[in-house]
């Protein structure tokens, strides 16, 4: 991928079809884990990364955080699968495209990618053990008994790693190209 660049009130970048397939896959991916979840209480509570895509919103109160999942977790995950759902729409063409494509985002469609791609960051993080691993000493636990990781899990952390990265520049750049949108203006 080629960053964003503000062109006449849109925001450009040039992906490679490849990155296109992957970015579409893992958006199509969130947008159903989030349709999953509109009404199942349980399936949030038993997957970490559904509780930080949609955390209760009053951590020291239960009653109040019952009032809020009941009235309010429905639409939130709507909303987020809809961002999830544009970023996967706005890379239709170029997800079976046979070369670089050029995709051109407005306003709107450039924080809504923004929003869809911090929502893959933190389901990656949760998958990753990201969060524990920078506030415990130590990192991770082992995934064996023998206190190692297996080459498996050594080789999908560091893909998913690498996804991670990819996903925090490219969401870096549109912001910094919204910035200088805003600044020209």
């Amino acid at each position: 991928m080629r960053g964003f660049v503000p062109v006449d009130g849109a925001f450009e970048a040039l992906l490679e079809p490849e990155e296109a397939r992957v970015l579409a896959s893992l958006a199509d991916q969130l947008a159903g884990l989030l349709g999953e979840v509109a009404d199942d209480a349980e399936l949030v509570e038993a997957d970490p990364a559904l509780g930080r895509l949609l955390p209760d919103a009053y951590r020291d109160d239960p009653e109040a955080a019952d009032e809020w999942r009941r009235l309010s977790r429905r639409g939130l995950a709507e909303r987020k699968a809809g961002f999830a759902a544009r970023l996967s729409a706005d890379l239709a063409d170029a997800a079976v495209a046979s070369q670089t494509t050029r995709i051109r985002l407005d306003e709107a469609g450039a924080i809504d990618w923004m929003r869809a791609i911090g929502d893959l960051r933190l389901v990656l993080a949760e998958r990753m053990d990201l969060a524990d691993a920078l506030t415990s000493p130590g990192g991770d636990e082992p995934s064996d008994e023998t206190g190692k990781e297996t080459d498996d899990d050594l080789e999908r952390r560091s893909g998913m790693a690498e996804l991670y990265d990819w996903l925090a520049w490219m969401q870096d750049d549109l912001v910094r190209a919204l910035d200088r949108a805003a600044e020209a203006s």
